[in-house]
């Protein structure tokens, strides 16, 4: 028998309604007793852990992580990419298509499947692609890739720029009870473009991408929710007006859902200025921020470089808003 006492930490359970400072004995990996004070009569040899001032908390879930096999190992791997979610606190990763191959046939996931079997430190599940190749050009087989267990479809990494196609996998994934999730990127609007459009493209000279070339597919994809009834999920949502659209499509009932990345809810567009801009202009609003002693970097820094784009500080504060009101 194995048994783990943690005590003293912020437990929090949000089923339940539960968050308060309290003790949490475990055993053979189960949940043995709750409350303060329940050291007493514990196991013989049980490993105890201060847990004053961190967070214990059921296991987290990352709806969109990018585990690279098969085919892009050199970037990640299914051990690597799921060792660091465990370290991370995540118990359960859906991993994205956009491998060589690409994931939209049922052999490819089996592939993943069984390689996860083997060698995955936590729950993963596989979500299969929207269309054949990742291409935007043609449907993959759906209820096939539902039938090999797919947990949803989405081209991320791309945007499938048809409409009616788009319409027309809304319609078979909610035949499969599938959610869709979608890279929101108008490619003619965003064209080149490879920082946000706005102050600081112009001050560096660096072609802009603009919120609206999000918030288009954003709309669109709203539209289609209502029309098909399918579940529309809008990845890595960085845009102010695009967190307005979500909030207001779910509050009228609709199939719709957003997510977002921790640099879209804490850097802004200035970190490609450099630090000294940065801490001078939005940096100040970050959690810990204290004069001096704060990481620096030059300006054109290319770690700031990502799609969609870190975006203003107006636009951080939306989506923060938006993930704190769900």
């Amino acid at each position: 028998m194995n048994s783990l006492l943690l005590m003293g930490g912020r437990v929090i359970d949000p089923a339940s309604g539960l968050d308060a400072i309290s003790d949490l004995l475990l055993v053979d990996g189960k949940i043995a007793a709750l409350g303060k004070g329940i050291d007493a009569g514990i196991p013989a040899g049980t490993e105890r852990i201060d847990a004053s001032g961190l967070v214990v908390a059921p296991g987290l879930i990352d709806l969109h992580v990018h585990l690279r096999e098969p085919g892009q190992s050199a970037k990640e791997t299914i051990a690597t990419g799921t060792a660091a979610a465990a370290r991370g606190g995540f118990t359960s990763v859906v991993c994205m298509p956009n491998t060589s191959p690409s994931i939209d046939n049922a052999g490819t996931v089996a592939l993943i499947q069984s390689k996860a079997e083997r060698e995955s430190r936590v729950n993963l599940y596989v979500a299969g692609a929207i269309t054949k190749g990742i291409a935007g050009e043609e449907l993959a087989p759906i209820g096939s890739l539902k039938q090999a267990g797919v947990v949803a479809i989405t081209d991320d990494g791309h945007c499938v720029q048809n409409n009616d196609l788009m319409r027309r996998a809304l319609e078979y994934a909610r035949m499969f009870d599938l959610p869709v999730f979608d890279h929101c990127q108008d490619y003619d609007l965003v064209s080149d473009g490879v920082m946000h459009e706005g102050l600081y493209s112009a001050r560096l000279g660096l072609r802009g991408w603009p919120a609206a070339g999000e918030d288009m597919i954003v709309a669109r994809n709203i539209l289609l929710a209502e029309l098909t009834g399918g579940h529309i999920h809008c990845q890595h949502i960085s845009s102010a007006a695009s967190v307005t659209l979500i909030r207001q499509a779910k509050e009228r009932g609709l199939p719709v859902t957003g997510e977002a990345c921790p640099h879209h809810f804490t850097l802004t567009d200035a970190a490609i200025a450099g630090s000294e801009e940065f801490w001078g202009r939005d940096g100040r609003a970050i959690h810990g921020w204290k004069e001096g002693g704060m990481p620096s970097w030059p300006a054109y820094h290319t770690y700031f470089k990502m799609n969609p784009p870190l975006r203003t500080a107006r636009d951080r504060d939306a989506v923060l808003q938006g993930v704190a009101d769900g």
